[in-house]
């Protein structure tokens, strides 16, 4: 390990430079760093000295353990709706919105490129992550599980930004409306993947494409992102008009399970 090389690691991420490249792991749920106030800082800590540092061409971001079912989202909703009885949901929906957008604005608009690695069970925060990356490569056992609305709630926005722009409006609509995960080959032909492998050769196809693009100059690498990605106000506007759906859902859950008892 360099002098200067990255590495951090809590429960919730890790994050260890190997070379030239940061590979970024989240080991449990990304609703985790909305939450967790000092893992949400690490995490954002972490990502600028992966922007900053000269020494890192570029990231992987991949998952460690498997999905945990909706119990984080399940958490979150529950805490949320609690604090309806204090006035204080608009503050915690807003805690939720902000760190999705600043989430989905770092790997869409870091200066480098970013490459997802995917394995097993992801849930819907972490698929929302993936496609705000420039690549996306997964295995053929992964699943990407879509959690909101079977909950009774609207997608939070990240999501339905990147597929909306990716396949379009119908498909996206199909998607979120009807349909509880998606296979990688599923994935992979509506073109939401870059490419489906093998376990064994994920990290390094993800390694090889790097390689590739790191032939380039960094300033016109980081130039062709800025003129091709989205601008951080769209997804900004999309998300300010979900968690205010977001909100009102939750009204009506709360108001559901009043009336039950």
């Amino acid at each position: 390990m360099g002098k200067n090389s990255i590495e951090i690691e809590n429960d919730v991420f890790s994050c260890k430079q190997t070379d030239d490249v940061a590979f970024l792991t989240f080991k449990r749920n990304v609703i985790e760093i909305v939450t967790n106030y000092a893992v949400r800082d690490a995490f954002f800590s972490t990502f600028s000295k992966i922007e900053d540092s000269p020494k890192v061409k570029g990231v992987v971001v991949t998952n460690s353990s498997k999905y945990t079912g909706d119990t984080n989202l399940e958490s979150f909703i529950a805490h949320t709706i609690e604090s309806l009885k204090y006035g204080e949901q608009n503050i915690t929906i807003r805690r939720f919105k902000n760190t999705m957008e600043q989430l989905a604005n770092f790997f869409s608009n870091i200066n480098k490129p970013t490459i997802s690695a995917l394995n097993g069970d992801i849930g819907e925060a972490l698929f929302a992550v993936s496609l705000a990356c420039d690549f996306r490569y997964a295995t053929s056992n992964t699943i990407f599980h879509i959690q909101t609305v079977k909950l009774g709630l609207p997608t939070t926005g990240v999501l339905a930004f990147y597929l909306v722009n990716y396949i379009g409006l119908p498909r996206s609509i199909d998607i979120l409306l009807t349909k509880t995960s998606l296979s990688a080959p599923e994935a992979h032909n509506l073109g939401l993947l870059t490419d489906v492998t093998a376990d064994e050769e994920l990290m390094s196809r993800c390694v090889e494409k790097l390689d590739a693009i790191s032939q380039y100059p960094s300033y016109s690498i980081s130039a062709m992102k800025r003129i091709l990605r989205p601008d951080p106000s769209e997804i900004s506007k999309l998300l300010d008009r979900a968690f205010e759906e977001f909100g009102l859902n939750l009204k009506e859950i709360r108001k559901a399970l009043s009336d039950r008892k």
